[in-house]
């Protein structure tokens, strides 16, 4: 059995990493919300919208070819949960939508090219639950269909859309794997490198190629990087970043770059940022944020700017946004959002507005 190395507190919930590296929550926060907003960046304002029926907290948010978003999972007051919601922009509304096949959060929730959505993995039980099933969900249908399990059970973990249409699922250990949707099956997992890596950040590229960036190694903050190459199905590590950091973000930008943000490091939250250059395969330091941030979200805008959002820091848990200008590489204020929250989703609609969803907030 493996046995505690350290803890790390975040906000109300007690992370535990283990000797493996490996960070687990103790269980699902009491303080999970159901409140929901959208961001409006014409305006740069937020609104308060309906709730979900749920308080949901390391959840997904998946944006369907129809142009709702299909939330799936995790919970709150009442534990790991298999029910699932859709918000409807064009009537502001939450509909009920058909429970996956078991509960689970720490969970992917992927669109496929077909319009189904490919949920992997999860936990659904404290300190040991990590699953390796998997499902789909039609929503020409709305139902659910187990698909084929992955070789590992993965919570916490990365799922990338590869140009081939096929998902990339890593971070979660020393191993990798794809899906291939025509299949429905898993290929043979290939090497990520000298060691395991969790709670790490992955983004493909516009090569084609997947970025897997920092989080946790060998039970520390771990600045290293690897790419890995589709035409070949290999993994080559790459220069590292300057800081070692875990429950950061990582976005692709306009130009082909990478942006990471926040985070938690050695020298606890981070407000640092720093920027991959896939044409030089360097790292560099760039404008930090106005506050650190973990747990928090970055979105993309339609002006190619980039929200950042919520999250936790030294102060507690954030109410606070910001947006970064690719052009001037500065971060400026945004609204407030409501409330604070941290562990949230944030989804791109197609009107150009930003839905946030749950999270958790501090308690009373």
């Amino acid at each position: 059995m493996m046995t505690m190395n350290y803890f790390v507190v975040l906000s109300l919930c007690t992370w535990m990493v283990f000797n493996s590296g490996k960070v687990t929550g103790a269980q699902i926060s009491s303080n999970a919300m159901n409140n929901c907003e959208i961001y409006d960046p014409t305006a740069d304002q937020w609104t308060v919208i309906a709730s979900m029926t749920t308080e949901r907290i390391h959840h997904t948010a998946t944006l369907l070819n129809s142009g709702k978003v299909l939330v799936c999972g995790s919970g709150g007051y009442t534990g790991y949960i298999a029910t699932c919601e859709i918000y409807d922009p064009s009537t502001e509304k939450w509909e009920a939508a058909a429970s996956m096949t078991m509960p689970r959060g720490f969970h992917t929730a992927t669109l496929l090219s077909s319009g189904q959505v490919l949920v992997t993995g999860g936990t659904n039980s404290n300190f040991n639950g990590d699953l390796k099933t998997c499902e789909i969900y039609d929503p020409s249908t709305n139902k659910w269909t187990p698909t084929t399990s992955m070789s590992a059970s993965r919570s916490g973990h990365t799922a990338t859309v590869l140009n081939s249409g096929k998902i990339l699922v890593t971070n979660d250990g020393a191993t990798s794997e794809i899906y291939d949707p025509s299949t429905s099956q898993w290929s043979s997992p290939t090497s990520i490198g000298p060691a395991a890596r969790y709670n790490s950040v992955a983004t493909l590229l516009k090569s084609g190629e997947v970025l897997v960036a920092a989080g946790i190694q060998a039970a520390k903050y771990s600045p290293t990087c690897e790419i890995y190459n589709p035409s070949t199905n290999q993994w080559d590590i790459i220069s590292s970043m300057t800081t070692g950091r875990s429950r950061h973000t990582s976005i692709l930008l306009g130009s082909g770059k990478v942006l990471v943000a926040g985070g938690v490091g050695d020298a606890d939250f981070l407000d640092s940022c720093e920027l991959y250059d896939p044409s030089t395969g360097k790292w560099s330091v760039v404008t930090k944020m106005i506050a650190e941030r973990a747990d928090f979200t970055t979105t993309m805008l339609k002006s190619g700017k980039i929200l950042a959002t919520a999250g936790y820091g030294y102060t507690g848990y954030l109410d606070s946004s910001e947006i970064y200008d690719p052009s001037t590489g500065t971060w400026n204020p945004s609204a407030r959002l409501s409330l604070t929250r941290a562990s949230h989703t944030t989804t791109m609609l197609n009107s150009g507005k930003v839905l946030v969803t749950g999270g958790e907030k501090i308690g009373s």
